[in-house]
């Protein structure tokens, strides 16, 4: 008898998980991403193409930038970190490089070069959006809420509809004010064109008005393949993770901040600040 196929072994995983359903004994598992073949044969061609002799600045940066997202994507943070360094002794004036340095610092709790890296960023490009994000998650992770109100705010209004935007600025807000945060968390919600989008169901359950249980359910709707499924799964176990973590539930919100990482979305904050919490769960144990 033959191997199975991969794909079709991930294909009959991800049928069962969605027949399956979520419960709060049975959680609602994707297969875990991996690194395919053609994740390495990419990232084996543009080191080669490196490789060659007479390569002008501009083909090497951008070959080199190309192996530094892939390398980011699929976890290798060292090596990723590693080109985007080398990338800023060619040139320091690319605000992508420094978010991605960021992002890094960001991580590993360094908030001083996180902080460095990202005004850097916005000093470049002040309509890089995604630095006002990371920028705010880093004031908040060092107590300055106001600070990170402001970013995050900013990074909201460039889309008013998208629910991750909304969700961080009520994180951060509630530190400053937990029932005002409430208040215009139900506003913004309001304003949304389509709530009926797995993250705008996030928010929906924040506010009452679904269960965890109705929460998981949706999030599989519409859903077209494993690393879609992954990619949902990460955000809402993250979200979930930080709505028990405010109950006090910590036990709970460690589990979920697990779950959250073991899709194996290393490029989505939500995977990197998971990661954190689980850091600064298990400093509380100690």
């Amino acid at each position: 008898m033959g191997l199975f196929n991969l794909k079709t072994v991930c294909c009959i995983l991800l049928a069962v998980i969605l027949l399956s359903g979520c419960s709060n004994s049975q959680p609602l598992l994707a297969v875990p991403e991996q690194v395919s073949y053609d994740d390495e044969l990419k990232i084996a061609q543009l080191s080669q193409q490196l490789s060659q002799k007479g390569l002008d600045t501009g083909t090497r940066m951008q070959l080199i930038f190309e192996r530094g997202i892939a390398y980011d994507s699929l976890g290798f943070k060292a090596f990723a970190q590693s080109d985007f360094s080398y990338l800023l002794g060619l040139n320091p004036e690319v605000p992508d490089i420094y978010n991605f340095l960021g992002t890094y610092a960001l991580r590993d709790g360094d908030f001083d070069t996180a902080l460095m890296s990202f005004n850097t960023t916005l000093e470049l490009d002040p309509t890089y959006t995604y630095a006002y994000l990371n920028r705010a998650i880093t004031l908040y992770r060092t107590g300055h809420y106001q600070a990170a109100e402001r970013d995050a705010l900013r990074f909201y209004q460039y889309d008013v509809n998208e629910p991750i935007r909304i969700l961080w600025l009520y994180l951060i807000e509630k530190e400053n004010d937990n029932k005002a945060a409430k208040n215009e968390l139900q506003k913004r919600y309001d304003l949304i064109n389509d709530k009926t989008s797995y993250s705008g169901n996030i928010i929906a359950f924040y506010l009452g008005k679904i269960s965890e249980s109705k929460l998981m359910q949706n999030l599989q709707q519409g859903v077209e393949n494993n690393r879609q499924l992954a990619e949902r799964l990460c955000e809402a176990y993250f979200y979930l993770g930080k709505y028990y973590q405010s109950k006090g539930d910590n036990e709970r919100a460690k589990m979920l901040f697990k779950y959250a990482l073991a899709n194996n979305i290393y490029n989505y904050v939500e995977h990197q600040q998971a990661l954190y919490e689980m850091k600064l769960l298990e400093e509380k144990e100690e």
